[in-house]
């Protein structure tokens, strides 16, 4: 009975969003002509990096930084490049350790994540490209796959505690 107790969500916890804020950003463009630009259907590839600082002043709050890094190439030829840090500073309230994991690493990232999408669209069309449309990511879903994955590899390695041992 206890372990049901346990597995539900506190009806009192709290998440609060303080603040959404660029960390930081880089564009970088090749030097292409005006002709080859206008002309050009570049691949698009997208590196996204997810994490979790927690601050030092308050042990609830929490800094999420989402981390994209975006290149365009043409004919394997760099066309532009943006880096880009979106962070948010939350403060999570009667959450189990676990929970505040799949919290801010789940829906945090979500939240931030067409803050960031808006912004390479911005610094890229300010560099004088087209708009960018970046593909949807749900971060709950790859949190809870990554936790799957994380798990199954767990179970299936031994820990040193299970491994068999002999003395000689």
């Amino acid at each position: 009975m206890e372990n049901e107790a346990s597995a539900k969500p506190n009806p009192t916890a709290e998440l609060k969003l303080h603040r959404i804020y660029t960390k930081s950003s880089s564009f970088e463009s090749a030097n292409v002509t005006v002709p080859e630009i206008a002309t050009a259907q570049p691949v698009i590839d997208l590196q996204v990096h997810a994490n979790v600082y927690p601050q030092p002043q308050s042990e609830n709050t929490h800094e999420v930084v989402l981390t994209l890094q975006v290149t365009a190439k043409h004919n394997g030829a760099l066309l532009w490049q943006v880096q880009l840090q979106q962070a948010g500073r939350y403060a999570l309230i009667g959450f189990t350790p676990e929970t505040a994991k799949f919290v801010l690493n789940g829906f945090c990232m979500n939240q931030l994540y067409p803050y960031a999408c808006a912004e390479i669209s911005h610094l890229v069309n300010q560099g004088g490209f087209g708009m960018v449309y970046l593909q949807p990511i749900d971060f709950v879903q790859q949190y809870k796959e990554q936790q799957s994955m994380v798990s199954s590899a767990s179970a299936s390695t031994p820990s040193v505690e299970a491994m068999p041992t002999s003395v000689n």
